[in-house]
């Protein structure tokens, strides 16, 4: 996990103190992107338990990012840290104004920090909550949609036979499920009548239920007997059926 950063590469600029003209970017200039620091780097466990704002040319530590960051001509970090957790960090290159950072300009930053860290926090969760409400919506349209498709799989009528009446209903617990039936009309006027409930529901018993459906289609044409055509069935079915439906 790498932890987000946000450049202030030109912030606490004091307009009091205007930066001579050859010392100011240009306007439009293009910001410096932030330097990842991932969760594995020495510079990410001191960040989690420093209390304050981190001067990074006095830091001492052995890490690859610390290394990028000074390369990148960053003077301070700042870590957001909300409820134990690294959510966030302020990377601060030098001003403009090319003064040092003073101690008030140090304790304003620490004075965000929390705030900051919070906001950043609850951002991260409201864009976290769209995400998953985003994947919920396409695994339920996804469901929606198999749902469909395993209806096509049933019989769209019941048998038509002389002194017989049939009728069929099928609602699974879920938007798809492992119960199916089949009328299967077999040569020399034989019915063969197939009710099933793999165990397990949802999407791993609508899977297997469309798998027994087609071959139990193909024993019946060629074997007689029932117990001959489940054998068979079973036979094909039972080397590739996931545990939770056996």
């Amino acid at each position: 996990m790498s932890v987000y950063t946000i450049p202030f590469r030109n912030w606490l600029r004091r307009t009091s103190s205007p930066a001579p003209a050859q010392a100011a970017e240009p306007a439009g200039a293009a910001v410096q992107p932030a330097i990842e620091i991932p969760a594995n780097d020495p510079l990410y466990t001191y960040c989690l338990s420093s209390s304050g704002v981190i001067e990074l040319e006095t830091l001492k530590l052995n890490s690859e990012a610390l290394h990028q960051l000074r390369e990148a001509d960053i003077r301070l970090l700042v870590p957001l840290v909300n409820q134990g957790e690294l959510v966030g960090m302020l990377q601060l290159g030098g001003r403009l104004s090319d003064q040092e950072y003073t101690s008030d300009d140090l304790r304003l930053l620490g004075n965000l920090a929390p705030q900051a860290a919070a906001a950043l926090r609850v951002a991260q969760l409201a864009y976290q909550q769209q995400v998953e409400a985003r994947q919920r919506e396409r695994i339920e349209q996804e469901l929606r949609v198999a749902g469909i498709i395993q209806q096509t799989l049933l019989p769209k009528e019941t048998p038509v036979i002389e002194h017989w009446q049939f009728a069929a209903y099928w609602q699974p617990a879920r938007t798809v499920g492992g119960d199916f039936y089949d009328f299967v009309l077999l040569e020399d006027e034989r019915l063969l009548i197939v009710i099933g409930d793999v165990t397990d529901k949802g999407i791993p018993a609508a899977l297997v239920m469309a798998s027994t459906r087609t071959v139990l289609r193909a024993a019946a044409e060629r074997l007689i007997s029932p117990g001959e055509i489940l054998r068979r069935a079973n036979d094909v079915l039972h080397p590739d059926m996931p545990p939770k439906c056996l």
